[in-house]
């Protein structure tokens, strides 16, 4: 699945923020209601509600209101995407000292 520029910038830029990282990490493990983030995240609603907005415009959560009370639920499926971008920068040539170290060996054997 390929990811637009425009989602992977929203996903980061939302991410990029700690006590948005911390609700998703608390989504990875069940959905939850918004105040009980606030609780969690020591924040008031209308800052939570802030943070949620900006997880709700990147498409990292799912959120649904019954009667007064609004639900939120990690969505995978970006997450997921957006691992898939990131894999794709992997490498199995060791780690990030011997792949400079094996570079800067190959430049040097060039000159």
């Amino acid at each position: 699945m390929s990811v637009s520029e425009a989602k992977l910038d929203n996903t980061f830029a939302a991410l990029a923020h700690a006590k948005r990282r911390g609700m998703l990490h608390t989504l990875s493990f069940r959905p939850a209601t918004v105040k009980q983030l606030a609780d969690e995240q020591k924040l008031s609603l209308p800052a939570m509600h802030k943070h949620i907005q900006s997880l709700e415009d990147a498409q990292l959560i799912h959120r649904r209101k019954v009667g007064r009370t609004n639900f939120v639920a990690l969505n995978k499926k970006t997450l997921k995407a957006t691992q898939d971008w990131l894999n794709q920068y992997r490498t199995d040539w060791g780690n990030d000292k011997e792949t400079l170290e094996n570079y800067i060996a190959s430049m040097e054997k060039r000159t």
